[in-house]
């Protein structure tokens, strides 16, 4: 599970739901009352309703989501994956015995943790019976094997937004990548992912990560760009304000990537969609 969690009081203001969104880039908040227990969660599709009542300045409370599907620190990674597929959700909250969350339970932290486990399992057969410490150390010893992850991205699913990011920094870091390659690789995706959900019906996004590069591909289906130059430039945007209003579609998103990758290839067909290449050098 992720940790440590970020959560919010719910006598906090829906604005400043919104503000934590936007600049730690996620898509949902828990919602927990003086003691720290679990009450709620409230979610972009939640800040976008009072954005539409005009209630920004309203308290959490009125506007959070209730009840919250929750699993405990103790449940079974098998308990984790009936419920992900009886409930349909992006993440789960874990509470301790006490019902103080603990962490946050994602389909890509189960994806991340088996991932690695399959891939030492294979190279060590023994691996999967030692410690955790010790799995993480040899997983960045011996991870020099290429890695292909895919994620499909829905146009305007912004309850899912910086998900597939997500995951993708937290492979590099199990596999031992230097933080600022990952920093750049991770605000790159999240760029791209955000240009999926805001601007086009679909998209898929392809990471192929290797000793010698990290190469990501980002291919949707939408509009496409009329005019690629003008795209580029910085505060250059076509998002709706609807959009800009809750904090994205700031007109950074391709200036972004291009800053922060090594190589950047962009191919748009009008009315058909968007192609991204993006390469990253390691420097390990």
């Amino acid at each position: 599970m992720t940790q440590p969690v970020i959560t919010i009081k719910t006598s906090n203001k829906v604005k400043q739901a919104k503000e934590i969104l936007r600049i730690k880039k996620i898509s949902g908040l828990p919602v927990v009352d003086e003691n720290q227990k679990l009450v709620g969660i409230i979610s972009v599709d939640d800040i976008i309703q009072a954005l539409e009542a005009g209630q920004m300045d309203d308290i959490v409370a009125n506007w959070m989501s209730w009840p919250v599907y929750c699993l405990r620190a103790d449940d079974s990674i098998l308990v984790a994956i009936e419920k992900f597929k009886n409930y349909r959700v992006g993440r789960f909250p874990v509470l301790d015995n006490q019902d103080r969350i603990v962490g946050i339970l994602t389909p890509g932290d189960l994806l991340v943790g088996f991932l690695f486990v399959f891939q030492n399992k294979h190279s060590n057969p023994g691996i999967i019976n030692r410690k955790e410490n010790d799995l993480l150390q040899i997983n960045k010893q011996d991870s020099r094997q290429d890695i292909r992850l895919n994620y499909h991205i829905l146009g305007g699913d912004f309850s899912s937004a910086g998900e597939a990011s997500s995951n993708i920094k937290k492979v590099l870091q199990q596999a031992g990548f230097l933080p600022d390659v990952i920093r750049r690789v991770a605000i790159a995706a999240y760029e791209a992912e955000m240009n999926v959900i805001i601007h086009a019906y679909e998209g898929d996004m392809i990471v192929h990560i290797s000793p010698e590069e990290i190469k990501i591909t980002v291919i949707d289906r939408g509009p496409g760009i009329l005019d690629i130059e003008l795209a580029m430039q910085e505060g250059y945007s076509t998002a709706p304000d609807q959009i800009r209003e809750m904090g994205f579609g700031a007109g950074m998103g391709l200036p972004n990537i291009k800053r922060c990758s090594d190589d950047l290839k962009i191919q748009s067909i009008a009315q058909k969609g968007t192609t991204l290449d993006m390469v990253f050098k390691p420097q390990t």
